[in-house]
């Protein structure tokens, strides 16, 4: 039993190390590559330090050493993590050094150990090294010049935080869609942060001008990798930088919308004027259409015969009359127009015919005696409106005719003049409220009756029957104006 015992506490004992462990402790094995055949050179406090050309990893991964002058353990676990300063080296500037380790050995198109060693020696010379060299031998050879791998990474290492730069409009139509140039050649290392309506092609910004959501955002692109650092008490620190940081820009395409005015006016006047005063420009109902001919909108012209269709995107539309304001017809006439970013506002003058009658007036004399009805020439009428004013005169032809065109509107016939002995027919009441109708009147006159002076009877016997005959006489009269009438 004593000996399973201690077998168990021996089992404990050898896993404790292991157990104790937290995450990200001695989780990266640390390597390298020796290159006996070039030596790098660190002017460090007046004295050459000599080391041969060590390309290190971590895990499989390309890294760097960060601190001059320090050994590192070859074939070995470090602790990792994305903090620096969980290691001796919290001051260092880690945002450089991720840049020069992003763009160094590895990056695209940066297949050759040149870009190795040029991404070390700017990292020693940003940790405080007064001088870096490269030579073939140890002691003399020749100097290595890796100036066009350094200034390569430098470039892009002073270019990372350049945002694009565009020359954007002072607004965009909503519905437009437009491709933009970056003017600082940085374009292709972004990405578009969630908008949809924005992509990018190369070094052009792709953009669809939407009523909501134009404002967006550029960023670095991202790989899903960081940069991270790894420490080992007594040893070098080193670090892998497959990312270096995030960096972004905010842009706002400012936007408008278009609209659609429709201007009505009277077709005869070619104004604002109605050819009526009982009609009006207000109430037409007019509707705007998508060029498939779905309605969109429908509104009624204002008092001014104006239509504000407004809120429109960038598109082909159409225009028409659904229903006539009062006094009006029913245009047919269907108008199409583009609304768009240098047509953002579209009049369409619609000049609309007004309700018109024909007037046919028939004038003839009633010939009692000879039972028959003569056209008479030369009458006089006058046309009013409604507030008693005098629109227009005319007289009969030899046909006893008058023929006149009336716009809408509620009007009043009188007649003028008429021949001695000739009555003058009542006031007739003209509507002209249908378009093209023909408005047939027959106006009649008679002769007035010759009423001869009485001549009373003597009184007396005969007294009686001279006043029955005066009394029917008038009555006569009477009943003869009646008729005429």
């Amino acid at each position: 039993m004593k000996k399973r015992v201690l077998v168990v506490l021996l089992a404990i004992m050898l896993f404790m190390p292991f157990i104790s462990v937290k995450a990200g402790s001695l989780d990266s094995y640390v390597d390298w590559n020796l290159n006996r055949g070039i030596f790098a050179h660190q002017l460090r406090d007046g004295t050459d330090h000599i080391t041969n050309l060590a390309m290190i990893t971590v895990n499989g991964k390309i890294a760097y050493c960060i601190e001059p002058g320090v050994t590192a353990d070859k074939g070995s676990y470090y602790s990792s993590t994305t903090n620096i300063n969980d290691t001796n080296l919290s001051w260092a500037n880690t945002k450089k050094l991720s840049l020069i380790g992003y763009y160094g050995y590895g990056y695209k198109g940066h297949d050759e150990k040149e870009y190795y060693m040029a991404a070390q020696e700017l990292i020693w010379r940003e940790m405080g090294v007064s001088n870096v060299w490269w030579t073939d031998k140890k002691d003399g050879g020749n100097v290595i010049n890796i100036d066009y791998y350094k200034n390569e990474i430098l470039n892009l290492v002073n270019d990372y935080e350049i945002a694009p730069s565009f020359d954007f409009k002072k607004e965009y139509m909503v519905g437009d869609s437009f491709s933009i140039t970056d003017k600082n050649n940085v374009l292709e290392g972004y990405e578009v942060v969630n908008n949809p309506n924005v992509s990018i092609n190369g070094n052009s910004l792709n953009v669809n001008v939407k009523d909501t959501n134009n404002d967006f955002i550029l960023r670095r692109k991202q790989n899903g990798k960081t940069t991270m650092f790894y420490y080992k008490e007594g040893y070098q620190t080193i670090g892998t930088f497959e990312f270096p940081y995030d960096f972004q820009a905010e842009y706002n395409i400012n936007h408008f919308y278009g609209r659609i005015i429709v201007d009505k006016l009277d077709y005869d006047t070619k104004s604002k004027k109605t050819s009526s005063n009982e009609a009006t420009l207000k109430g037409a109902l007019y509707g705007l259409y998508d060029i498939e001919g779905n309605l969109l909108q429908k509104k009624e012209t204002n008092e001014d015969g104006i239509v504000i269709f407004d809120n429109l995107v960038k598109g082909n539309y159409k225009v028409k009359e659904i229903s006539p304001s009062k006094g009006y017809t029913l245009s047919k006439t269907v108008t199409e127009t583009f609304v768009g970013t240098n047509t953002r506002e579209v009049t369409i003058q619609s000049y609309e015919k007004i309700i018109k009658s024909t007037l046919v007036i028939t004038k003839v004399l009633d010939d009692y005696e000879n039972k028959t009805c003569i056209k008479e020439e030369g009458i006089l009428f006058g046309i009013y409106d409604s507030d008693d004013n005098l629109i227009t005169t005319s007289k009969t032809d030899e046909n006893g005719k008058i023929t006149l065109t009336l716009p809408y509107g509620r009007y009043v016939l009188k007649q003028e003049s008429a021949p001695d002995g000739i009555d003058k027919v009542k006031d007739r009441i003209i509507e002209v409220t249908k378009d093209g109708a023909i408005i047939d009147v027959t106006l009649v006159n008679h002769k007035l009756p010759v009423i001869k002076k009485a001549v009373l009877p003597k009184t007396g016997k005969n007294g009686m029957t001279g006043i029955v005959l005066l009394i029917s006489f008038c009555v006569m009269g009477l009943l003869y104006e009646k008729k005429t009438t």
